[in-house]
């Protein structure tokens, strides 16, 4: 009945429609697939596609990359549009005089506000990323994904260098496994831009007297980047690896500081195949409405639990294991910018909250957007890529809506955040407002 719901808004528009027009429509929705589906073998989820494009697209007001371009033309039905015509070959996707509708399909930045609004209960990141896959096995994949692939290739990171085999130069406590922990602490390639967000959790970690490792030297990136991407061999090169660390580790529970890690370690492997150490690629969904809400929290049957570093620290706050005295005075007044993949992808912006109100003297003002809807940072997804003004500008926009509150002091628990939301602020007022993690601001509560 709820789904039922969803749709009551094109009752009245069928019904009063003229006969003849009443008539077509039902005759094409009869036939869609003899007449606008394409022949042959393609991956994109063609249904949704034009469920998508053929919406009112109440979506628009919330899209972040929409509001941040001011431009219609990226908006998420006119993208899935492209998207469709790309897929039929309506559009050449091989004319080089194509190439910024090719481009199109990457300027999303992953923040799924679509999927709050879509009356099908889809986000059109997942439709762009079945038309990635057509572009991909076409061998168009554009430069700046490919450069990304290049990096994870050669370092293991996103990054031209090994981003984990820094700690030593950023004065980072690397913990060997010895196979018998009871946390593997899974820090984020993001997060070794980081030193002092890193450090502040491995402290917190030993202040509740955890039995961890980091395993530094043998680290690699989670695969997220090359998922966004698409490059299946890339994301199988990385989960091996990551499976066969964690498996070393002999961990209970993996915790990560990265939402994009957690998520990929759970969500987006399950999706993709990507359990036991293999990489199955199975039969595949056609549709991305037919992918399971609910996923696994464990990496693979019988393994660790994997969450995020802030679940984790909420339950040692809760268990005794911590305990939390004042913060200085600049610090009382707080805002939160919950991370997208965090409060809408993992279902969690209650822990963050839960762990500040853990503060005696803690006031939290909380913006608009908030919770399962907040707004990005800019810097996720493939967007920052594509057009990188358009993210400046979408961090620009969320730190407005942050400023609103009052708070000088925004807490947020994502790496990726961090950096995105650095880019919005303006240089005047870099000395006033302080972007800072939540285990950061937890050592000033000890």
């Amino acid at each position: 009945m709820e789904e039922l719901k969803k749709y009551k808004w094109m009752i009245p528009l069928i019904s009063g429609a003229e006969r003849h027009v009443r008539r077509k429509l039902l005759n094409n929705l009869r036939k869609k697939k003899d007449h606008f589906y394409p022949e042959g073998d393609y991956n994109a989820d063609v249904k949704n596609l034009i469920n998508c494009m053929l919406c009112p697209n109440m979506c628009r007001f919330d899209c972040g990359t929409l509001q941040a371009a001011g431009k219609e033309t990226i908006g998420p039905a006119y993208k899935s549009r492209i998207g469709y015509l790309l897929t039929i070959g309506k559009i050449d996707p091989e004319d080089p005089e194509n190439k910024e509708f090719i481009d199109l399909m990457y300027k999303c930045s992953n923040e799924e506000n679509c999927k709050i609004w879509c009356p099908f209960d889809f986000s059109v990141v997942s439709l762009l990323e079945t038309v990635r896959d057509d572009i991909n096995e076409k061998g168009l994949m554009p430069n700046y994904c490919k450069e990304q692939i290049e990096k994870l290739q050669e370092t293991g990171t996103i990054e031209d260098h090994n981003i984990f085999k820094t700690y030593e130069e950023k004065n980072i406590e690397n913990i060997d496994t010895n196979g018998d922990d009871e946390v593997f602490y899974y820090i984020g390639c993001e997060t070794m831009k980081f030193p002092k967000v890193v450090q502040a959790n491995i402290e917190i970690l030993k202040r509740a007297g955890v039995k961890f490792s980091t395993n530094l030297d043998e680290r690699v990136c989670c695969a997220a980047p090359a998922l966004n991407i698409r490059d299946f061999d890339m994301v199988k090169q990385l989960a091996d690896k990551n499976i066969e660390l964690i498996k070393k580790t002999g961990a209970k529970i993996v915790v990560s500081d990265c939402p994009g890690c957690v998520h990929a370690l759970t969500k987006r492997y399950q999706q993709t195949g990507t359990i036991n150490g293999e990489y199955i690629r199975k039969e595949r969904v056609k549709e991305v409405t037919e992918l399971p809400e609910e996923f696994s929290r464990n990496i693979f049957e019988g393994g660790p639990e994997v969450i995020h570093i802030v679940e984790y620290i909420k339950r040692l706050v809760d268990h005794g294991s911590l305990t939390l005295k004042d913060v200085p005075e600049k610090y009382q007044t707080v805002t939160i910018h919950d991370p997208c993949l965090l409060a809408r992808n993992l279902n969690d912006f209650n822990s963050i909250r839960a762990i500040l109100k853990a503060i005696p003297n803690i006031k939290i003002n909380e913006p608009v957007y908030n919770k399962e809807d907040t707004h990005c940072c800019g810097w996720s997804g493939t967007v920052h890529w594509a057009d990188k003004e358009i993210a400046i500008k979408e961090s620009e926009n969320r730190i407005k809506e942050l400023k609103d509150t009052g708070a000088n002091i925004i807490v947020t628990a994502c790496p990726t955040c961090e950096l995105g939301l650095a880019y919005g602020i303006e240089e005047q007022e870099k000395s006033k407002i302080e972007i800072i993690d939540l285990s950061e601001l937890l050592m000033k509560a000890f």
